[in-house]
């Protein structure tokens, strides 16, 4: 079976050394190599990778040659070099707002990376500034998935930092010690340093949080977003504008807004008083329904068809008052023909509205948010499980 298109992502600043430092650990270590690498630095770390790793003589193209590695994309186009909003790159990182445009354009490339399931990321930490470390290690655990890997590369004494070591060879050769000491004659000898691949557990806190892969959002905006959803975990359901040709009708989830029609609102707000009195639905499957349902045998389904009526009621301000207005049908014809399209309209809002969750919110949380259904399929219990003091109810 054909692997996932393997994609090593990587910050850099005055080392360089850290790319060839880290595909020659994940090689030798893990038997894995990228088929792509993405470097996320300044204009002075983009020149130190064109002058010191690419071309027929850089060193990443020596690695490749000293070991017989399969080909890996990478060349110029893959070193993205952090500028600000005119386009003007920079070429280091000084100052706070410095700062703020490396965090937006890291934290985005992660995002953009993560929406493709077909890939599979490996993200190092090991070069750059210590908080382009920090903000590529925290977008990937805003939005990393299951088969993304975190790391850092560890290098032996002698051999880290050292300008002239990128990686251990498989031959003899021997550099300085010290090559920005003039005084120092030591040497060292490349094919006897150890680089250690070190990887990190991270918290993949995506999933239970909104989905937040398809927003451009800058870095402090998407913290916020997260951190509103951590904060106000209740179920806010609101209706608006009743009276008017256009009431809307909506969920706040975790502060994350989802608008309903009005026949799936009045399920869900139905479902959600359920909740509120701690009670279940029990539904017999659709055949049962037409035989049993309106007659007493399931007495949670009655209470909850006739709360859905008064409910009903109140989202359509014209069939109370059916006197006044001229309606092709009257109130009890239309509850007569609601009676025997529930059951099929119930299911219909509980795939409808998981699967609106899921698009809005991410897998996890949608089972938060959603209506649930257990055991055996001819008899399945629904359930909001979500605590009573944690729905709010909303007319406005």
């Amino acid at each position: 079976m054909k692997h996932k298109r393997r994609v090593l992502v990587a910050v850099t600043g005055m080392s360089p050394q850290i790319l060839t430092e880290t595909v020659y650990a994940l090689y030798t270590q893990q038997n894995w190599l990228p088929d792509e690498i993405f470097v996320l630095t300044t204009q002075i770390g983009y020149n130190n990778i064109v002058h010191n790793l690419l071309g027929e003589d850089g060193f990443f193209t020596r690695l490749c040659n000293d070991y017989k590695l399969p080909e890996i994309q990478f060349g110029e186009k893959n070193i993205h070099v952090i500028h600000d909003a005119d386009g003007e790159k920079l070429s280091d990182i000084r100052t706070p707002e410095d700062n703020n445009l490396a965090a937006d354009m890291i934290v985005n490339f992660i995002r953009q990376q993560c929406t493709d399931d077909k890939t599979e990321l490996h993200v190092s930490i090991a070069g750059g500034r210590k908080s382009m470390g920090f903000y590529i290690g925290y977008a990937l655990s805003l939005f990393g998935r299951p088969q993304d890997k975190l790391s850092h590369v560890l290098v032996t004494e002698g051999f880290e930092n050292n300008p002239l070591f990128f990686y251990p060879t498989n031959y003899d050769n021997y550099i300085s010690k010290k090559p920005n000491d003039p005084n120092c004659t030591k040497t060292i000898n490349t094919r006897e340093a150890k680089v250690m691949l070190a990887e990190i557990p991270f918290v993949r806190i995506s999933y239970g949080l909104p989905d937040l892969k398809q927003d451009n959002n800058s870095f402090s905006q998407t913290i916020t977003a997260i951190q509103d959803s951590l904060i106000n975990g209740k179920l806010v359901l609101k209706m608006t504008k009743l009276d008017s040709k256009r009431p809307k009708f909506s969920l706040i989830c975790g502060g994350q807004e989802l608008f309903l029609s009005q026949q799936h609102f009045c399920v869900y707000w139905t479902m959600a008083e359920f909740a509120k009195m701690g009670r279940t639905l029990t539904l017999p499957d659709d055949k049962t329904a037409c035989a049993n349902l309106g007659i007493g045998k399931f007495r949670d389904y009655d209470d909850w068809e006739e709360l859905y009526w008064e409910h009903y009621l109140i989202l359509n301000p014209k069939l109370r008052n059916a006197n006044q207005n001229n309606l092709e049908k009257t109130p009890q014809e239309t509850h007569r023909d609601l009676q025997k399209r529930l059951p099929a309209i119930f299911r219909e809002v509980v795939s409808r509205t998981k699967s609106k969750l899921t698009k809005k919110l991410g897998e996890h949380a949608a089972k938060h948010y959603g209506i649930q259904s257990y055991g055996k399929r001819k008899y399945l219990t629904y359930a909001l499980n979500i605590p009573a003091d944690w729905i709010e109810i909303i007319q406005e």
